[in-house]
């Protein structure tokens, strides 16, 4: 070697990098998944904070593992093997039990393949600035087994989200059907709650919907993502949806009924008996609301969503004749009704001089027979409007 020139001897290290074939660098990465696994987990956790519900150890152990099934079967140029393929079902099944959502699952393998990919361009480019192109080589065998470990993944995830829709919709029949015959006491109904996560004796309120719109699937999402972060349940029996719910803001549900929604909204009630009149409730503010074409809260409107069903027995108190048709006496009636019964509030919200307001109170007088400036009077001429308003 001593009669060799510079050049020559620096020729034998050149070509020791370049046999370095990137197989042997993805090898290399598989090897060292141990601690790239430890970083890609807190990576995950926190992009996604779905994933806080797993495990820090649980989390790292099942990446170290999908991921050398995924480079193995890079570096070998062929698709997962199905011991491989069941690991990232298992992975999906996992991750549904747990309450991840199925987006989150998906992102966190494009979170691994960018780390793993910066990891074999930092590495296989380090000594050999003009790998780029080796690297281009594995670009199309690397997305094709993300493509189909994913796939597993999310195969595995809807078996047990559909295996746990399946089991629970015999115990969500359970409590449904013991809340409306008005049995929530019985030892039944009671272990029902309990097994769909509700505090018994905690507060509930209970949300209905038409159930025409809602297919399986669109069920299936509004469930899911009410699971995410509160104890709820959503389920048809006939033409209803019965949303029983445990600590969920309204303006939460409100936002994931969709647009324009049309619910009746029960009081929120202590323990089961609550949630069996809070149920009752829904349902009569849900009739109410069909006729509003709107959301309606038994809260607000307690007395026409009770009233509601007796509607054709008390026809005759409510018949308010030919002043029913006249506009401007039934906006007069519920302007006094809606300003604290003050004549000068009421016709200054009606733009229109306390003489002109009281004229017309007492013309609606006269045409009904009902005085509005009596408890009696006023009640028969409210509800005597259409229940629409």
């Amino acid at each position: 070697m001593a009669g060799l020139s510079g050049s020559e001897l620096r020729r034998p290290l050149f070509v020791l990098v370049r046999v370095t074939s990137i197989e042997d660098v993805i090898a290399g990465i598989a090897r060292d998944m141990d601690g790239i696994g430890l970083e890609l987990a807190a990576r995950i956790r926190s992009k996604l904070p779905e994933y806080s519900v797993v495990p820090v150890e649980e989390n790292r152990r099942m990446i170290v593992q999908e991921y050398r099934n995924l480079l193995a079967a890079v570096i070998e140029r062929r698709p997962p093997n199905p011991a491989e393929s069941a690991h990232s079902r298992m992975i999906g099944r996992r991750r549904a039990e747990q309450g991840v959502p199925v987006e989150a699952l998906l992102a966190s393998y494009h979170f691994g393949l960018g780390m793993v990919w910066d990891e074999l361009l930092a590495r296989s480019t380090a000594s050999a600035p003009d790998r780029l192109t080796d690297l281009l080589t594995v670009v199309n065998s690397l997305w094709d087994v993300l493509r189909s470990v994913s796939t597993a993944a999310v195969e595995g995830y809807e078996a047990a989200a559909a295996g746990r829709r399946t089991s629970q919709v015999a115990v969500v029949q359970s409590l449904l059907t013991g809340l409306l015959s008005s049995r929530p006491g019985d030892e039944a109904v009671v272990a029902a709650a309990r097994a769909l996560g509700f505090d018994a004796d905690g507060k509930f309120q209970v949300i209905c919907c038409p159930a025409a719109g809602w297919p399986p699937d669109r069920l299936n999402e509004l469930q899911d993502r009410l699971l995410r972060r509160h104890t709820a349940v959503a389920a048809p029996l006939g033409a209803t949806i019965f949303l029983v719910t445990q600590n969920v803001p309204e303006a939460e549900v409100t936002g994931l009924l969709g647009d324009r929604p049309v619910a009746g909204f029960g009081l929120v009630r202590p323990g089961l008996g609550g949630a069996a009149e809070s149920l009752t409730d829904a349902e009569r503010a849900l009739a109410l609301a069909e006729r509003r074409k709107d959301i309606v809260r038994f809260e607000e409107s307690w007395l026409h969503a009770t009233v509601l069903p007796q509607l054709p027995r008390l026809a005759e108190l409510l018949d308010a004749g030919p002043a029913a048709g006249q506009a401007h006496l039934t906006e007069a009636v519920l302007a006094y009704a809606g300003n604290g019964f003050s004549m000068t509030t009421s016709s200054r919200a009606l733009h229109i001089h306390p003489n002109t307001l009281k004229y017309r109170l007492n013309r609606w007088q006269d045409l009904t027979g009902w005085d509005p400036r009596t408890l009696n009077g006023l009640l028969r001429s409210i509800l005597s409007l259409p229940f629409e308003r």
